[in-house]
């Protein structure tokens, strides 16, 4: 299991800031978790997909919580 580059990261989500790419190499991530964060992420407006998914945990669920961090909070969040 390789350790992730920044060039992954860019790869995999796209463009980030240099604290969060760090912040998920950090985690020790593989690629397929970093994948499967990205798109969870990426699926989160389609409310019935999410009612269907497995809830998340672990190593997802701690990428999925940086990739989200510099996200607006919904409405009935704020």
């Amino acid at each position: 299991m390789a350790k992730l580059t920044r060039e992954d990261v860019v790869r995999i989500v796209g463009p980030l800031d240099d604290f969060r790419i760090a912040r998920i190499i950090g985690t020790g991530a593989t690629a397929a978790q970093l994948t499967e964060a990205f798109e969870w992420l990426a699926q989160e407006d389609d409310y019935l997909g999410a009612e269907l998914r497995r809830p998340l945990a672990g190593m997802v669920a701690e990428l999925l919580a940086i990739l989200r961090a510099d996200e607006p909070a919904a409405p009935d969040e704020r």
